[in-house]
């Protein structure tokens, strides 16, 4: 029953999409070659959020059946995400977000690439979704034996008490009404970040908003680049 009711409507609104921008192709009412290229780039990011969302169904229900397993190894971790970035863009689609990196380029830390991607692209849409209109900050450093990556956003976020129960399969709170959401992106976070030995948790800024931290053993830096550079980026995620 959680299942059904968290998913469905997840699934029923980006279907709902690629079936009129596929039947507006199909019918040819696309009246212009920038109005076909527009029905095909909604009809693409669409696809691109139902695969992102069955990505999620699958990796929750390995986790119900304990068969969650990763293949970590060590690797520099500002190439990778930065890739998880350009992939966020294309998922994000619409939404108007400025996304700030700050990425340690020497920190190295051994991961599972696939659940790297799924790890930060899950707390990336979070943030959209809850993190009110100002910037998000994707932060990767090194803190001690550990690779410390934080996604930062200016919005409400997490009441004290709520801060473990968020990480539960199905947990919605009440301020986030009318954000559409399966409330399973957090938990499948949580599962990936232990298969790595790591942890997870949120974290109020100072500032305001909420800061998602995961930490994730065996870091350190690749001497052959000397001293660590932190290089900063902002992107804007601008509607068609």
């Amino acid at each position: 029953t959680d299942f059904t009711s968290s998913v469905s409507h997840e699934l029923r609104t980006p279907l709902t999409q690629i079936l009129l921008f596929g039947e507006t192709l199909e019918l040819g009412r696309a009246q212009s070659e920038d109005e076909r290229r527009q029905a095909l780039a909604i009809i693409v990011q669409e696809a691109r959020r139902l695969t992102h969302l069955v990505e999620n169904v699958l990796h929750l229900s390995r986790s119900e059946r304990q068969m969650v397993r990763v293949v970590p190894a060590p690797l520099p971790l500002a190439p990778l995400l930065r890739e998880v970035v350009e992939r966020f863009a294309a998922l994000a689609g619409s939404a108007a977000v400025r996304l700030r990196t700050e990425l340690d380029e020497a920190l190295v830390a051994p991961v599972d690439e696939g659940a790297l991607h799924q790890i930060v692209i899950n707390l990336l849409d979070n943030a959209v979704k809850y993190g009110g209109d100002g910037p998000v900050t994707l932060r990767a450093v090194l803190d001690g034996p550990r690779a410390r990556l934080e996604v930062e956003d200016g919005g409400r976020g997490v009441p004290t008490g709520d801060r473990d129960r968020i990480w539960r399969p199905f947990v919605r709170l009440n301020l986030e009404q009318g954000v559409p959401g399966s409330g399973i992106g957090l938990a499948v976070v949580r599962e990936l970040v232990a298969a790595h030995g790591g942890e997870c948790r949120v974290e109020r800024r100072a500032l305001g908003g909420a800061c998602f931290v995961v930490e994730l053993p065996g870091a350190g830096r690749v001497s052959a680049l000397g001293a660590a550079r932190s290089v900063r980026m902002e992107a804007p995620w601008l509607g068609s």
